[in-house]
């Protein structure tokens, strides 16, 4: 909580006083206000026509009888709080893969509801996606606000939200095209093919376990490695329990791998194949050319 509350008054405290703000799609709210003003205009003028001796038809006196009942509403509406305006207290549920941002619990929410790396205090970019793991974690408790779309949350003030506007709509359009291509890869191709991919993806290794290892290859989706996927090098068969575990030494975090990549059905993932460590692939090749 005070790590939370610390980031948020340095987030604060980057911001200018004075900065021009974006001019944001109208609420629902700012929808009604404007149609009610609208109607209450138009029966003023009518009025004014009246006062000024003008027979109105029956159809405008009518008109001019609903204008209480609009005045009223009027009022309900201009003294309504917008939702995104409200902070609610939530949950990170789920961490997203692809790493495209996290799903959150949100008090008085019955569904999850995302929040985009862009609308992150502040905002991740796409090529630095992996630091959302480092600063969500599962059971993490947050304050939001609810976008203005009522969709999606933001974990930014009010005030940054608009003074970061811009950077967050670049990083918008830019994780749209990895999920274009994420979509491509894995789901048309991957899940359709059933077989391990012809093409080598590049990827880091971000996590490393006893029997796997976990990579991100395009950015940002993270597969699974079992040492049995692994070449001999980079694996030992433990001697008590006759399983082959991964050498610590040899593959560690931030290592780059070259991953074949498969659709694991019953598991609804995807997971890898580690053809060779870049370094060992060119002096594979450079052995084959002395060769």
């Amino acid at each position: 909580a005070e790590a939370e509350a610390e980031a948020l008054v340095k987030a604060t405290s980057a911001i200018p006083k004075d900065f021009e703000r974006p001019v944001h799609p109208p609420t629902n709210r700012e929808k009604e206000l404007f149609k009610l003003k609208k109607k209450v205009r138009e029966m003023e003028e009518l009025e004014e026509k009246m006062a000024a001796g003008t027979k109105l038809a029956s159809n405008q006196e009518a008109k001019l009888l609903k204008k209480p009942g609009l005045l009223e509403e009027l009022s309900i509406w201009e003294n309504t709080v917008e939702p995104h305006t409200i902070e609610w207290q939530a949950t990170v549920h789920e961490i997203m893969n692809p790493m495209f941002g996290v799903l959150l619990k949100v008090d008085g929410q019955s569904e999850s509801m995302t929040m985009s790396a862009a609308h992150m205090s502040p905002p991740v970019s796409t090529e630095n996606l992996g630091e959302i793991s480092a600063r969500y974690t599962k059971g993490q408790e947050l304050k939001v606000r609810l976008m203005r779309d009522g969709k999606s949350c933001t974990d930014m003030s009010i005030d940054e939200e608009d003074f970061r506007y811009q950077e967050s709509q670049a990083i918008s359009e830019a994780l749209e095209i990895l999920k274009v291509e994420d979509k491509k890869k894995i789901y048309e191709e991957l899940w359709e093919a059933g077989t391990w991919s012809a093409e080598e993806f590049n990827g880091t290794v971000v996590s490393v376990r006893d029997n796997c290892m976990f990579v991100r290859v395009m950015a940002a989706r993270e597969v699974r490695v079992s040492a049995t996927d692994m070449s001999s090098k980079y694996v030992f068969k433990d001697p008590v329990s006759k399983v082959s575990k991964i050498r610590r030494d040899e593959v560690t975090v931030g290592v780059e791998v070259s991953l074949r990549l498969r659709w694991d059905y019953r598991n609804e993932r995807v997971t890898g194949s580690m053809i060779v460590q870049k370094g060992d692939k060119k002096e594979a090749e450079a052995e084959e050319v002395e060769a």
